[in-house]
């Protein structure tokens, strides 16, 4: 008896996938399947005990290309009341829309479960206005000190889903549309941890003057609850083709696991913005170049990249104000984003040495407000600029915590007025 289809997994095609005939690896196909059986037993939740092993693998050889859209579909068959047949089936999402979508390979597996009954059914929401780009599942190298996903890998997710996006555009269209992301905005809900499992839902705000307006929810499927919710304004040439081709793509029926459908703007940003060029009384948080393994689709440094650079200048920035990894380990005490508000100017090309200048422009109670500019060390040039609104918080209680005064003193020297 069938229960169900699902999609478990949702992504990109990374350079490490294939082989050098352009077949993907067996070990990426047994690294997709093995997020897919996470993926499932997560949403099932309490009504598995066990996993077996597999019944059976297929592979089939198609030439693949770098970054192009796979997924996974999974079949769940009840065989009894304690016993679930899993399929796989890996698909390379087709660039022309009028052709299927290949299958890559295939994997069986069973669960055993718990007395599942056989009127069950998963909840997945069937809603028009939305896409479904990305499915995937937060893995131990996503995670930092704090021990829940560090904010790169949410940029890094984000960016592969817009990805997906385009990908499904330009099947529509036969052109390979290109488009630079302009602005981000992100406001952190809740934390997510290791095996949780993501979906990144977009809906169009607007399109117009050659610029696309992105909402985006980042989903927690297995607790039920919005990671993440970013705005993205997209630069691309927009025509009325590529205008019609939007709208249908987001009027089709769509199948998601996201229990929010209602997308709203963002909270207005309550403080004027400083100024793109850094401040001379900055602090130097941060140092890096971009290396072959920081590029993304384009061949300029990535979303992630730029991320994981203001990630590490953060730690700087806080271990010059007292708070360095013995007094954070003393106290249990960590740091969490909640809202980071980018802008860019300039791609990161291969080889180059980067910097970044650090102010603080808001010191609350508990609340702290800084800027980072990312420069280019051969011109000056500024990359990017971000604004951060961050907390210091008790690890055990997973609170934030009033800003201690002579961690407060520190930072009032690196306030931008100054």
């Amino acid at each position: 008896m069938n229960i169900q289809q699902i999609e478990t997994f949702k992504g990109l095609v990374k350079p490490n996938d294939l082989s050098e005939l352009r077949f993907l690896r067996r070990s990426s196909s047994a690294k997709f399947f093995e997020d897919a059986t996470h993926f499932t037993k997560a949403i099932l939740k309490n009504l598995i005990i066990d996993s077996q092993k597999h019944l059976k693998s297929e592979f089939f050889d198609t030439s693949i290309f770098e970054y192009m859209t796979i997924y996974v579909k999974t079949d769940l068959n009840l065989e009894s009341k304690d016993k679930i047949i899993v399929t796989h089936r890996l698909f390379l999402s087709n660039n022309d829309n009028n052709n299927e979508d290949q299958i890559i390979s295939k994997q069986s597996l069973v669960l055993i479960s718990k007395n599942v009954d056989k009127s069950f059914k998963i909840d997945i929401s069937n809603s028009n206005g939305i896409y479904s780009a990305f499915k995937d599942l937060v893995k131990k190298e996503d995670c930092d000190q704090m021990s829940h996903m560090n904010v790169q890998y949410y940029f890094g997710k984000h960016a592969d889903a817009i990805k997906c996006l385009f990908n499904k555009i330009n099947s529509y269209s036969g052109k390979n549309i290109q488009y630079n992301i302009l602005n981000e905005r992100c406001i952190f809900s809740r934390e997510v941890h290791l095996n949780s499992v993501l979906e990144i839902v977009f809906k169009v705000k607007s399109i117009e003057d050659n610029k696309l307006l992105l909402l985006s929810k980042v989903y927690s499927i297995d607790h039920e609850n919005v990671a993440a919710y970013f705005e993205t304004s997209i630069s691309l040439d927009v025509n009325e083709q590529i205008k019609k081709i939007i709208s249908d793509l987001f009027s089709s029926n769509c199948f998601t696991f996201l229990n929010e459908l209602e997308f709203s703007n963002l909270r207005p940003l309550t403080d004027s913005r400083p100024l793109k060029n850094h401040s001379r009384s900055a602090f130097i948080s941060c140092k890096s170049a971009v290396n072959t393994w920081d590029l993304d689709h384009n061949a300029v440094g990535s979303s992630q990249f730029k991320i994981g650079c203001i990630s590490d200048a953060a730690t700087h920035l806080f271990t010059h104000c007292g708070a360095d990894f013995n007094w954070r380990n003393e106290y249990n005490i960590g740091s969490a984003a909640l809202d980071y508000s980018v802008r860019y100017y300039k791609d990161a090309i291969l080889g180059m040495a980067v910097t970044m200048h650090t102010n603080f422009t808001k010191i609350g109670n508990k609340s702290l407000k800084f800027i980072h500019h990312m420069v280019d060390d051969s011109t000056g040039d500024v990359i990017m600029d971000i604004e951060i609104v961050a907390v210091l918080f008790d690890l055990k209680k997973r609170k934030s915590m009033v800003v201690p005064e002579d961690f407060r003193v520190k930072a009032s020297k690196l306030l931008i007025d100054n």
